[in-house]
């Protein structure tokens, strides 16, 4: 028997860190090898159908094999390896969409002459680092103003901040079979796949609202409040992600009226002296 397990010394990591940990190999018989390799990989992978035909790419953008031993004799019981390697600092986070995903693996292999090679893989969790600070604009603007038929929106900036609700500002209209409004956070994602550009949209959060006839004709103020932090937009060579928000006037018996804001995201405020890695991928879409 013989068994490999990896241990990594923390569960999640961002782009730049250092990740350290051991392979821990268990066998009842003493055996030889050649050596023994990490073998470290990330990828995006992008698909979607059309008609009867599945059309995939993938594109690997971390390929790194570290040998953690050059090989020898191992006696029966449990022997352990260390191993450290650093994560690029400009790589996307774990991703799993509609038409794309990436992931990142971590593989020990023990090469043996004239056997099965022994091996284990685990996924290496890669959230997204805290975005750059977007400075408060000064003076301040006006806010960002968009309508449709019986519904007018308002919000004070498109920016999205750590620990804060988002504030909107509507107007509706009386007109009949009103139902209600309705504010969704939406979460985009885009994807090249062969040469094809494509696009879904996906809901994170909303928030139904109730309309009385006190609530039209005049403006109301209302705030959202959900975690984008877990969801931090992103730019990679195949998949880009973004967020809106999507204020919808509900009418029965109608093709609902709506208005989308692009929302950008901002990291938290620090002294002068400090900086801010950015997260910009300067891939090209």
């Amino acid at each position: 028997m013989r068994e490999v397990t990896i241990h990594t010394e923390k569960d999640n990591f961002v782009p730049g860190d250092l990740v350290s940990g051991h392979v821990m190999i268990a066998t009842d018989k003493d055996f030889s090898c050649n050596r023994i390799i990490l073998k470290v990989r990330g990828k995006e992978y992008t698909h979607y159908q059309a008609g009867k035909v599945h059309i995939s790419e993938t594109h690997e953008f971390l390929h790194k094999d570290i040998s953690i031993c050059e090989g020898g004799e191992f006696y029966s019981g449990n022997t352990r390896f260390e191993f450290e390697f650093k994560l690029p600092e400009n790589i996307p986070p774990v991703h799993i969409g509609f038409r794309g995903k990436i992931d990142y693996t971590i593989e020990a292999v023990i090469e043996i002459d004239r056997a099965l090679d022994p091996k284990s893989k685990i996924q290496l969790n890669v959230k997204s680092k805290l975005p750059q600070y977007i400075p408060e604009p000064v003076p301040e603007p006006l806010p960002i103003g968009k309508e449709t038929d019986n519904l007018q929106v308002e919000i004070p900036t498109n920016i999205l901040r750590p620990k804060r609700g988002f504030e909107i500002r509507y107007l509706v209209m009386e007109r009949s079979r009103i139902k209600g409004l309705r504010i969704e956070i939406l979460r985009r994602e885009d994807i090249i796949c062969k040469g094809n550009k494509l696009d879904s949209k996906i809901g994170i959060t909303e928030k139904r609202i109730p309309l009385t006839s006190n609530d039209y004709g005049r403006w109301i103020d209302e705030t959202i409040h959900f975690d984008w932090l877990t969801m931090i937009p992103f730019a990679g060579k195949l998949i880009k992600t973004s967020l809106l928000l999507k204020v919808v006037l509900e009418v029965g018996l109608s093709i609902d009226p709506f208005v989308e804001f692009p929302l950008q995201t901002s990291g938290e405020k620090l002294r002068d002296d400090l900086r801010i890695d950015s997260t910009d991928m300067e891939f090209e879409w």
